[in-house]
């Protein structure tokens, strides 16, 4: 009943409207890819800068009963992106946006999920669509298709647990990864120390005392992490902020 009621509760305030709309969208490539656990085929947004080098590649998960266009519609990353790359705040980089949501799109009630009955299915479909698999893949479909680098991967509230559940699965390809308001476990330690954690929390983010918890277990494994905390609760408008901070620190200018 307690994992039924934290649930619950961390559905509501993912779907608060963003702090400000997107203006004019960007070129993306909205293409899909194949999962081989689940043997079914995932959509995903791609943004690719112009450049005659390989580049780095974030993968962005967004929260539970999301999209692959969570992140771009509601939190701007692409725009984000863009405007840091010209002031030259971050290297150019390919932003990954995959659909990670437990109920695959045929099945959903409506086009980007229902949240009350993910509520129902949850422990059922989390179980199913064990989704770091399925990135897995995608993470193989992104290195053949582009001439790409390193690579890091952040999320946002659940989507945090499936990016520390990703770079666990994926030590070789994931160097660097942000937890922007997480729901996490002692599962998701990483057992790599090579890879580098930004945890993210606002001081009014009711999921807080789980990002404090993480970072205190991950001060126990001795892994390098760094605890951020910023004024905000669980919301676009901090996850905006998260993921600037995270992108400066881990892809900065040679410059910086």
């Amino acid at each position: 009943m307690k994992r039924f009621l934290f649930i619950l509760i961390s559905l509501l305030p993912i779907t608060a409207s963003s702090s400000e709309p997107t203006s004019t969208p960007p070129e993306i490539i909205h293409t899909k890819w194949f999962s081989h656990y689940e043997q079914i085929e995932r959509r995903v947004d791609i943004y690719i800068p112009e450049a005659e080098e390989a580049l780095p590649v974030l993968y962005l998960i967004h929260g539970i009963n999301g999209y692959e266009g969570a992140w771009q519609d509601r939190g701007g990353a692409v725009d984000t992106l863009i405007q840091m790359m010209q002031s030259g705040r971050c290297q150019p980089m390919i932003l990954v946006m995959p659909d990670c949501n437990k109920w695959v799109f045929k099945e959903r009630p409506i086009n980007h999920g229902n949240r009350w009955k993910c509520v129902i299915r949850y422990p059922e479909l989390s179980h199913e669509h064990q989704l770091e698999y399925a990135v897995s893949d995608l993470i193989d479909m992104i290195d053949t298709t582009y001439a790409v680098t390193e690579c890091a991967v952040a999320g946002l509230s659940d989507g945090a647990r499936i990016a520390a559940n990703i770079a666990n699965t994926r030590p070789d390809r994931i160097r660097t990864v942000g937890l922007f308001s997480p729901v996490l476990h002692k599962k998701q330690v990483p057992k790599d120390s090579t890879q580098t954690y930004y945890i993210y929390v606002g001081k009014n983010d009711m999921f807080f005392l789980s990002g404090e918890r993480f970072h205190r277990r991950m001060n126990r494994a001795q892994r390098p992490h760094r605890f951020i905390v910023l004024e905000g609760s669980h919301n676009w408008r901090m996850w905006r902020r998260c993921l600037s901070d995270f992108i400066a620190n881990s892809f900065p200018t040679s410059a910086q």
